[in-house]
């Protein structure tokens, strides 16, 4: 029985700015969402990470897991596919809530397993509309195009240089020699972090207004001075990390992977100070992993209130240094933090085995 695999994805830099026209640098890993989907007279999901079966008889939203699922088999009909009912089962090695997108994989693995079921011949690009169309629309989350497009275009031992504004991208090869990345996970994951995403998109909407532009590749640094204090630092931070986009994929195509760690801290301060998304869960482990002998650069990934840190280190060094981290973790917020090795990946594909 074949199944159907999208990743997560670990974005370098760029962080809030693939929903307003601007530049990332995300990479696939090695962590994914699995489905396996035989065509049946009803709609039933079944999560194994989530011990539970769902079934459904029409498209219908329940503020759960399942929302992701049926959101793609709506936007597919929506796009003047026909389908007919599915039975899927989700296996994933994708921790939730980690800022590593399991839902875009999700989507993403299920659009591209029910074309492939039904032979409905969906391209790349509209895989990618499909997710982002579920996710926005039918879940309610007025997410970017970043995460999908990285579960659907990836190529392994490259990362994406990716021009939202346009959907252009550049594959960009992961030239790290003697360092590596990794991720920990605060495993914390606040309540606000979907309203708060939300909140965001509408301030730089309201951004976007005050200045009569129509996207923020218009704005530049004058133009903040319009705007006042709060606006004005979301957009700073805007504007500040699509220039630390370009400095990155600079740096990692010369391989200059201490100047790339350098960016990343600078974008977490933005992302603290400036966007106002971090948390003190993953300030602690920044300002922690700031200074010690090894560790290159960090940053919180992903939207935001919770998840994990992406880290470069100089090979070997990120055991000896998390060890102490998760005790001074654990004496301060009463849990420990997950550290997660990860690889790159490919986009999403056929699982046969």
């Amino acid at each position: 029985m074949p199944r159907f695999r999208a990743p997560g994805r670990v974005n370098i830099i760029g962080e809030h700015t693939d929903y307003n026209d601007g530049f990332v640098l995300p990479f696939a890993i090695d962590k994914h969402v699995e489905v396996e989907i035989t065509p049946s007279s009803e709609y039933k999901f079944t999560s194994q990470m989530m011990n539970e079966t769902v079934v459904l008889k029409k498209f219908q939203r329940l503020g759960k897991w399942t929302d992701y699922i049926m959101g793609v088999i709506w936007a597919i009909e929506e796009h003047g596919y026909k389908t007919e009912p599915v039975q899927i089962t989700v296996t994933s090695t994708l921790p939730v809530g980690a800022g590593l997108s399991s839902s875009a994989a999700l989507e993403i693995a299920t659009a591209y397993g029910i074309s492939q079921i039904f032979d409905l011949k969906i391209d790349k690009m509209e895989l990618v509309e499909i997710g982002v169309k579920a996710e926005r629309e039918f879940v309610g989350v007025r997410c970017g195009v970043m995460d999908q497009f990285t579960a659907v275009f990836a190529k392994k031992d490259h990362a994406i240089f990716l021009d939202t504004s346009n959907l252009s991208y550049d594959y960009v090869p992961l030239n790290l020699n003697n360092f590596e990345v990794a991720l920990i996970d605060s495993n914390t994951k606040h309540e606000l972090s979907s309203s708060e995403y939300n909140k965001r998109r509408e301030e730089c909407e309201t951004i976007l207004e005050k200045l009569n532009k129509k996207s923020f590749r218009d704005v530049n640094y004058e133009d903040l001075t319009k705007l006042e204090a709060v606006l004005k630092r979301r957009a700073r931070h805007v504007l500040d990390e699509n220039k630390r986009v370009l400095l990155a994929v600079k740096a990692l195509k010369n391989s200059e992977i201490f100047f790339l760690g350098t960016l990343l801290y600078e974008s977490h301060v933005s992302l603290r100070d400036l966007y106002e998304v971090s948390c003190d869960e993953t300030d602690f482990i920044v300002g922690f992993l700031k200074g010690e002998i090894g560790i290159v650069g960090a940053r919180m990934v992903g939207g935001g209130f919770g998840g994990s840190v992406l880290v470069i280190a100089k090979s070997g060094c990120i055991e000896e240094v998390f060890g102490e981290l998760e005790k001074s973790y654990y004496a301060k917020f009463g849990k420990k933090p997950t550290l997660i090795r990860i690889k790159s990946s490919d986009g999403v594909h056929t699982v046969i085995e």
